[in-house]
């Protein structure tokens, strides 16, 4: 019996234990999260490989050696009986036809292995009556079986019972004994069989009997692969001698039945009570174990039957590698049917032969010569004792365990006490205790049973979402932490503005200036304001990176994509960050391939992040240069900042793009910020489908990389179109008129917190505005309905009713609806802010010269939002410049053709027509709507298709 028929294929396996739960004599092994066979213990029955849904466990093939044997050689098959099966179920077929088939494959002659099952039931009826007269009646006890799957069970587990293992071939061994007597030496002999195991039997070098053998599956792809159609062809009549009960023989008990012809009146009879017919996995392992059991432990086997006819599987007609569906009561009748008119027609055309007390089957070739000496040859065999053969001891021992190291591999797998053992079999293993000692012979993994693993699974469940909704809770927290700075953190940053303001403005020039004393508490107090001012500088920075980090994590940034060059990222990057080398006498070199494609992305947070990356360069390089550079590298944009720094250690390399870590040592060396600089690097660059890396040596600086895709398609056929200078001419053609008179502007000023309106009040009215105040929403709509405002500053944060709703109802209510209302908050949700209606949308701490600038702007206007009508061909561009437009406080319309702008603009009377260059040409747009009443002095600004190089 040979080892390793079955194997598995590791990459495919997932070791999920299915394997291992039907295998009987658990001989596969776990390891490193992939199943083995442990060749030494395998039965080789191929159950393992039926159950594998992912087909990690395979059989060695023998289909590439026969098609080489049948090229170079003579080759004869001999075919298991319940060949009949695949010929009916598969290919509809008679054996006769099926016959036909196996020769077209190039077989030179074809034998049923039935004749080989009358001829063993002979030897097993001379050697149990031997036996009888050596031990006597009640101390013989023979097991009679062909099965391979039991050969191997006895050899390798139940070697106690090698003396009541019949050690007779079986019917296929035999048939291949009488087919090399017959045919020349150079004669290859292949078998064919629904069995995997038989491979193990029948390729053993100790009997050499066979070169190769098929499964039926094998068999079945051959023919397949051939194009051969069985039942399309002739019949013809199988090689050597036929056998008449031998045919049932792959049906439980047919070895038993067949005896019956040879027991004469030796006294034994296969049919009474001496004997026992037993099949199936479960029932022959656990009988064969007690039975070896038994042996071992009291030396006698009393009680048991004369005879066990068993087999692993229920019958040879339900073998693993039948290629057809195994369906037993079908299988039976197919094979009961064969064999029944397999008699009708031996005595209806008298074909029955009876030579030295064997009936058998004879051909119409029965008058050849050859016939008879066959028959001699078989006798010959018969006295010369040629079926015998021999059984190996090839324990596969196990060592045991004692008590306390079972107890300890059971704790690894959580079970403390006897009640934890569940004894489920999930894991595949009968007991705890079967599992315990698989793994103490090395066979399994520590700690890995199924449930246990399920439960820690659980417990990691639970503690994952707990640290899930921990990590949540924190980040909420930060960000209404950080809301909740924004609003004191805006009075203080507004106020010292003032009092600096006031102080050198008013105050500082009335100061008599000529004692050292009083000029030095001035240079203090002018120092110690700018230290204010610097200070929640920073912390209003440091702010804002904790909520771009929360907001981009929670999804709520408004991205803004569009095609732009990275060569406009680096340098606005740069121009931001100059005063930063000024301070440190540091030196920025750019390095910017030629002719870079473009991308597609968000301006200002790519320039976030670059300045970002420059300024962590400068804040860790205390001389030398930074270089920021840009290259093509295959699909992708790679910009880079180098510095000359004091490097990263290996270990931190990981760790820097983690939220809130500062690498180094933040006790001798502490870094200004707040560790989430590199973290929202890293979420702005991923959500542009890039990716952001580092690499770095201690004292030699530090590279920080990233990659973005290059926009797909042909640059030169793409349109770029500047939102900032389109919104910039935009503005420039309602710039406020000089000399306007900004005392009779009424602005409504609505917050909640009386620092902030007081904040506001002052620097209103030190711009020349009148202003009133309203704590909440509630009283903001009472008092624009008493007197109306040319412009209101709105709080979204209030008690009693947000500013958005505020805004909702203004913008819905005829007599206010053109109120131009900017909306100044610690809420940051421009999107929700412009659909309702608001012009302008600006966060705390407030930007005062922004803000004076969008009043001004805004109030110059003599309404609320201006209508705009986008003309564009390309629908993309079209839909991209309404967006972005309507995100911008513009009421905006659009149109895709020439009829459609016509049509819209004599409807809508836009103040303004963005449309495109070439479209407008081909379609005289200006001239045509100017003859339009109420469109004369439209203002018209275009677009059109340009190079790659920004507007």
């Amino acid at each position: 019996m040979i080892n390793g028929v079955v194997f598995t294929d590791k990459e495919k396996c997932e070791a999920c234990s299915a394997c291992l739960r039907v295998c009987r004599t658990k001989s596969i092994k776990i390891k490193d999260g992939k199943s083995e066979i442990i060749k030494e213990s395998c039965l080789n029955c191929g159950a393992c490989i039926k159950v594998c849904s992912k087909g990690a466990k395979k059989y060695q093939s023998s289909i590439e050696n026969v098609e080489k044997l049948l090229k170079t050689r003579e080759t004869a098959l001999v075919l298991a009986p319940s060949y009949v099966i695949v010929a009916v179920k598969k290919y509809r077929c008679s054996p006769g036809q099926f016959c036909t088939a196996m020769k077209r494959l190039g077989f030179a002659h074809i034998y049923e292995s039935s004749f080989g099952a009358d001829v063993v039931t002979r030897v097993y009826t001379d050697y149990i009556n031997d036996l009888i007269e050596e031990k006597g009646r009640e101390n013989t006890h023979v097991i009679a079986s062909p099965c391979p799957a039991l050969m191997n069970y006895v050899e390798k587990h139940a070697p106690a019972l090698l003396d009541e293992f019949a050690p007779i071939l079986s019917p296929m061994a035999a048939q291949a004994l009488l087919a090399r007597r017959w045919n020349s030496d150079n004669t290859a002999v292949v078998g064919a069989s629904p069995c995997i195991a038989k491979k193990s039997e029948l390729l053993d070098e100790n009997l050499g009997l066979f070169d190769e053998e098929l499964t039926f599956e094998e068999l079945i792809q051959l023919l397949d692969s051939r194009n051969i159609v069985p039942r399309s062809l002739a019949e013809s009549e199988f090689d050597g001698i036929q056998a008449l009960y031998g045919a049932a023989f792959p049906i439980s008990g047919g070895l038993t039945k067949t005896m019956e012809l040879f027991t004469g009146e030796s006294g034994f009879n296969p049919i009474g009570t001496g004997h026992l017919i037993l099949e199936g996995e479960s029932r022959a392992v656990r009988y064969l174990e007690k039975m070896a059991g038994e042996k071992i432990n009291g030396g006698t086997l009393a009680g048991y039957p004369l005879l066990i006819d068993i087999l692993y599987c229920e019958g040879c007609i339900m073998g693993k590698a039948m290629g057809v569906e195994n369906d037993f009561w079908e299988n039976r009748r197919i094979i009961a049917e064969y064999t029944r008119k397999r008699f009708q027609r031996a005595a209806r055309n008298d074909l029955t032969c009876k030579y030295e007390g064997c009936s058998i089957l004879v051909k119409n070739t029965v008058q050849a010569p050859e016939f008879e000496a066959w028959l001699d040859i078989v006798e010959q065999l018969l006295q010369d004792n040629t079926f015998i053969r021999t059984w190996n001891n090839r324990h596969y021992d196990k060592k045991v365990p004692d008590e306390a190291q079972i107890k300890s591999i059971l704790e690894l797998d959580g079970k403390y006490s006897a009640k934890d053992e569940l004894n489920c079999g999930a894991c595949g293993y009968d007991t705890c205790r079967d599992r315990a000692i698989a793994v103490f012979n090395e066979e399994n993994e520590a700690g890995g049973c199924i449930v246990h693993i399920k439960y820690e699974a659980k417990i990691s469940l639970e503690e994952n979402k707990r640290l899930q909704e921990l990590d949540r809770m924190k980040s909420d927290f930060l960000s209404t932490v950080s809301h909740e700075l924004r609003t004191p953190l805006t009075s203080v940053l507004g106020f010292s503005k003032i009092i600096k303001k006031k102080l050198q403005e008013l105050i500082f020039p009335l100061v008599q200036t000529s004692e050292k004393k009083v000029n030095r508490a001035i240079k203090q107090v002018n120092d110690n304001v700018d230290i204010i001012i610097s200070e929640s500088q920073r912390l209003t920075s440091l702010i804002n990176d904790v909520l771009d980090l929360s907001k981009m994590e929670a999804g709520r940034i408004e991205w803004e994509m569009e095609p732009l060059a990275v060569e406009e990222v680096i340098n606005r990057a740069a121009t931001a960050t100059s005063s930063l080398f000024e301070q440190k006498g540091l030196t920025l070199i750019t390095n910017i391939e030629d002719g870079l494609p473009q991308i597609v992305g968000d301006l200002d947070r790519l320039i976030q992040t670059v300045i970002n990356l420059i300024s962590n360069a400068v804040k860790f390089t205390e001389q030398g240069s930074i270089t920021c550079g840009a290259k093509a590298a295959g699909d992708t944009v790679i910009v880079s900042v180098i510095d000359t720094g004091i490097g990263i250690a290996g270990n931190d390399l990981e760790k820097v793009f983690e939220k809130f870590k500062q690498v180094g040592d933040t006790l001798t060396d502490k870094p200004k910020g707040t560790g989430l600089g590199l973290p929202i690097c890293k979420q702005i660059v991923e959500q542009h489908g890039g990716r952001i890396w580092v690499e770095s040596q201690i004292g030699k600086g530090s590279n920080f990389s990233f990659a973005l895709p290059m926009l797909k398609g042909n640059k030169n056929d793409v349109k770029i179109i500047d939102m900032d200078a389109l919104v910039s001419k935009m503005e420039a053609q309602v710039a406020p008129v000089p000399g306007h008179p900004k005392d009779q502007k009424r602005i409504l000023v609505v917050d909640d917190d009386a620092n902030i309106r007081l904040l506001l009040r002052q620097e209103l009215e030190t711009a020349g505005y009148s202003v009133r105040e309203a704590a909440n929403g509630m009283e903001a709509i009472d008092m624009v309905k008493k007197e109306m405002a040319d412009l209101i500053l709105l709080d979204v944060m209030m008690p009693g009713m947000n500013g958005f709703d505020v805004a909702a109802v203004l913008k819905n209510d005829p007599a206010t609806m053109d109120i131009p209302i900017i909306i100044l908050s610690i809420v940051e949700d421009k999107e929700r802010g412009y659909r309702i209606g608001v012009d302008r949308y600006l966060t705390k701490p407030i930007n005062v010269e922004k803000l004076l600038e969008e009043i001004e702007t805004l109030i110059s206007r003599g309404g609320s939002r201006k209508k705009v009508l986008v003309v564009d061909e390309d629908k993309s561009t079209l839909n991209t410049l309404i967006q972005v437009l309507q995100t911008r406080g513009y009421t905006v319309v659009g149109a895709g053709d020439s009829e459609e702008c016509l049509r819209v603009a004599i409807a809508e009377k836009p103040d303004m027509i963005i449309v495109d260059t070439l479209f407008s040409e081909q379609h005289d747009v200006v001239k045509t709507l100017r003859l339009e009443k109420g469109l004369e002095n439209v203002l018209f600004l275009f677009t059109g298709k340009v190079s790659p190089t920004r507007l």
